[in-house]
């Protein structure tokens, strides 16, 4: 087991995901706050941590006003088996101002100078996490390729640099010193920022997007942690979830109609909203036209369509009718054998004939998903996915790489396997099989995130044609305007511009709760709206 202490700052539980990327088959835990008390590498007794324990510690000191010293070392039993320093002398690159002090990008405010501690301290935070990473890069030999970098969203950082006034060059520098990236993943964020900058809200645009969630699918795959339930279990249940999804939606749109607010992308996603019943999904549609497509320009209007056998010809009329502009048809493997271990219940051929059919009937923006690492593929699996799916020409592509979490059916099965040697590099072959093909078919980045427990320490990317960038994704990304969400488990997104802060507003996920407290969930979104 591996300990982390860290007493000086609130963020030890980032410190502990970094350095489970250099050791992913080890426990790591947080040191509570109580137990840094007399337990240091000078102090700690036998008793107090088992022996087989190695503590990480890491902390800061300011020998002077002008520098700041970064410390890192493993240690155990009293012994330290490996050490890193590194330090920051604040007088090589400032400028003095009336707010505080400028070093490099970073603007140190007059109370981040009095306290260093604090969690809005860009320069104390990172400087940290570059040390730790200096001392598992020298203890290890291993240098991940997203370096330092623990955040969901690193886009968003690209951007603000750019919004500082930052060009390329500079910005690719401080990726790779300061955040101790790769290069190309620095120049993946790089590329895909300047693909979104066209698109993304800038400070006081009145724009919102609308997510309905519709957690039901035919059947669960194996990796799913998404809490969605199987339609044949919850079907007598789908009028009065359609009814309290109306009543929300209702409630809230009228509300957001007396303010100045333009809806301007729409998003049903699950689960897999194409699983539900011809005649419930047009109630569905109807309800979202009536509120929402009728009185707002929408730019975008997306289905997910996951699964190929939750569609028919009739289904995809009726979405066209109703004036959905874009539809995902996801694969993840165009291989028949990996569809079959991964329990996705369709065939390749299902698949290709509701792709085809959907084209014909005018579909000019349909996506599809891919997945990195499945259980039983290499790279040459993934090979024959992309050259398949190349025939077909869809408009996006959205490479995701393999993430088992707890609420997975393969949390047990499979959690010793994402760290088993012999597939150690393998996600990362197939990310490079993916960049090549990308580069063929002429798409471009657009966006990306990470997640925990991904492989090879990977991230997900989504591509597409120039034009038929996925506007819901990238707003969703970047974080800079409302996302009104309705049904269970869905979780709206406020945005305070003036504080550039998001208040979550959570849907209760069971269903049975959903139903019975519908009035709660809308209650929860009108307070918000009317200020109260």
């Amino acid at each position: 087991m591996i300990r982390v202490k860290a007493p000086q700052v609130s963020y030890e539980n980032e410190i502990a995901e970094l350095t489970k990327v250099f050791f992913p088959g080890e426990q790591v835990t947080v040191m509570m706050k109580k137990e840094h008390a007399g337990s240091s590498k000078a102090g700690c007794s036998d008793e107090e941590l088992p022996l087989a324990d190695t503590v990480l510690e890491t902390g800061y000191t300011i020998d002077k006003p002008e520098s700041i010293v970064f410390y890192a070392f493993l240690w155990q039993s009293n012994t330290i088996i490996c050490e890193y320093r590194t330090a920051k002398p604040l007088d090589a690159d400032t400028e003095d101002s009336a707010n505080g002090i400028r070093y490099g990008s970073y603007q140190l405010s007059r109370e981040d100078l009095k306290n260093p501690a604090r969690k809005s301290n860009r320069l104390i935070k990172n400087g940290l996490k570059a040390c730790v990473f200096e001392l598992l890069k020298k203890h290890t030999g291993q240098h991940p390729k997203w370096g330092a970098m623990t955040g969901i969203r690193p886009v968003k950082l690209v951007h603000e640099m750019l919004d500082k006034g930052m060009d390329d060059i500079n910005a690719r520098q401080e990726l790779l010193t300061a955040y101790k990236l790769h290069p190309e993943k620095a120049n993946l964020l790089i590329r895909t920022a300047r693909n979104q900058r066209p698109f993304i809200d800038r400070q006081g645009t009145d724009r919102a997007s609308v997510y309905i969630n519709i957690p039901f699918c035919p059947t669960r795959c194996h990796y799913c942690s998404f809490p969605s339930d199987l339609i044949g279990r919850v079907e007598s249940r789908m009028d009065a979830y359609l009814e309290c999804l109306k009543q929300e939606i209702t409630a809230v749109m009228n509300q957001l109609s007396r303010t100045e607010t333009q809806v301007d992308t729409i998003y049903i996603g699950g689960g897999t909203p194409t699983v539900l019943e011809h005649s419930k999904l047009e109630t569905l549609l109807r309800t979202v036209h009536e509120q929402i497509v009728s009185g707002y320009p929408i730019r975008e209007y997306t289905v997910e369509a996951g699964r190929p056998d939750s569609l028919d010809t009739e289904k995809l009329y009726l979405m066209k009718e109703y004036g959905v502009t874009r539809l995902s048809i996801n694969p993840q493997s165009m291989n028949q054998e990996t569809l079959n271990r991964i329990g996705r219940g369709h065939t390749v051929e299902q698949l290709v004939q509701v792709y085809k059919k959907a084209r014909e009937i005018g579909y000019d923006s349909i996506n599809m998903d891919v997945i990195l690492g499945l259980p039983g593929e290499t790279a040459e699996h993934f090979q024959r996915t992309m050259s398949d799916i190349a025939v077909l020409d869809p408009d996006n592509i959205t490479v995701h790489t393999l993430a088992v979490k707890r609420a997975s059916a393969w949390k047990e099965e499979y959690a010793f396997n994402q760290y088993d040697s012999s597939r150690k590099g393998i996600a990362e072959e197939m990310a490079s099989v993916s960049r090549e093909w990308m580069d063929r078919l002429g798409m471009e980045p657009y966006y990306l995130y990470r997640q925990k427990y991904m492989l090879d320490h990977l991230e997900n990317v989504g591509y597409s044609l120039p034009g038929k960038e996925c506007l819901y994704n990238i707003q969703f990304m970047h974080e800079s305007r409302d996302v009104w969400a309705f049904g269970a488990g869905a979780s709206s997104k406020i945005y305070y511009p003036a504080e550039d802060r998001l208040e979550r507003i959570g849907n209760v996920k069971n269903l049975d709760d959903y139903l019975y407290r519908i009035d709660e969930m809308i209650g929860r979104k009108l307070r918000i709206l009317k200020g109260s």
